[in-house]
């Protein structure tokens, strides 16, 4: 046999074993991804998304967000209504085969401080696994709603009972202040670190920002985060209700230690508080976010 045929020979037999073991990895791959999809893990189709809403908001809220996300492939499975009492009525259907399942979580009582709803979120995020079978899901917070998901997570991450976040979206979280209560226009700014020239200390409604911080030590480190926030350019440097500051200062408290923190800035009338969750040009962000990487 020739030098030639030999090496072509030696190609042949190199290429065989090379398309061997492509075949052996895919097919091993996929098994790994349909059980992850199984059991609702690592990211697989039909990982739940909650969705928050802030102070004063309803059902309306956030329908719009679930509007678009059903869209892109989501499908609106389970209403969660906490009524005045605290009592959690659960309206839909809900299972692991549900193909990206978007929740709604509504407070029916208006006015609620961020310890309160945090409380209701732990028992929600509870039946989301020991009740549907979910192991990790997403969430989207509007305003109150982003930081009493913030503060759940940082609580209860280690909690074996609980579900573990995998993407969370903040829109106009009030981390350090908020206008109508402590905080004032141009009064307060973060450095490139996010970290905050005042941390506002608690209120009636909200926790400290130093408690927030010190919450955080334990906050997941594989998580994704995208927060957005307003500037309505009023030359107030804010969105009318959370300064820019404010909702900036997420960056401080988690960035060092999640898997990717992003920020996007809307601004003009799209960047103005109600209708951060209410335009379709943060809803298509969201649903990009959420479920092109999924």
């Amino acid at each position: 046999m020739s030098k030639t045929a030999r090496t072509n020979v030696i190609l042949i037999i190199i290429t065989i074993i090379v398309a061997f073991f492509a075949v052996f990895f895919a097919i091993r791959s996929d098994r790994i991804i349909n059980n992850s999809k199984n059991n609702g893990s690592f990211g697989g189709d039909n990982v739940p998304t909650l969705y928050v809403h802030g102070m004063r908001g309803s059902t309306k809220s956030t329908s719009h967000l679930t509007k678009i996300a059903s869209r892109d492939g989501g499908h609106k499975a389970l209403a969660v209504f906490v009524e005045k009492d605290g009592t959690i009525n659960y309206k839909g259907n809900l299972n692991l085969k549900t193909s990206k399942p978007l929740i709604q979580v509504i407070f029916k009582k208006k006015f609620t401080p961020v310890k309160q709803q945090t409380k209701w979120l732990h028992e929600i995020l509870k039946r989301l696994k020991d009740h549907y079978g979910f192991n990790v899901y997403n969430a989207v917070g509007h305003s109150t709603g982003a930081v009493s998901i913030l503060e759940n997570v940082a609580k209860h991450n280690k909690d074996s009972d609980m579900p573990k976040l995998q993407k969370f979206v903040s829109i106009a979280g009030p981390y350090d202040g908020i206008l109508t209560i402590n905080d004032r226009p141009n009064n307060n700014y973060v450095n490139s670190n996010g970290k905050p020239s005042i941390m506002y200390p608690a209120n009636k409604w909200y926790p400290a920002y130093t408690s927030l911080l010190n919450d955080c030590k334990d906050f997941p480190t594989n998580v994704q985060i995208l927060n957005i926030y307003g500037n309505d350019n009023s030359n107030t440097n804010s969105d009318g209700i959370i300064s820019t500051s404010s909702a900036r200062s997420m960056k401080y408290l988690i960035s060092k230690r999640v898997k990717d923190y992003q920020e996007i800035p809307i601004f003009g009338v799209n960047g103005q508080h109600s209708k951060l969750h209410n335009n379709i040009v943060v809803d298509h962000i969201i649903a990009r976010f959420l479920f092109d990487q999924n």
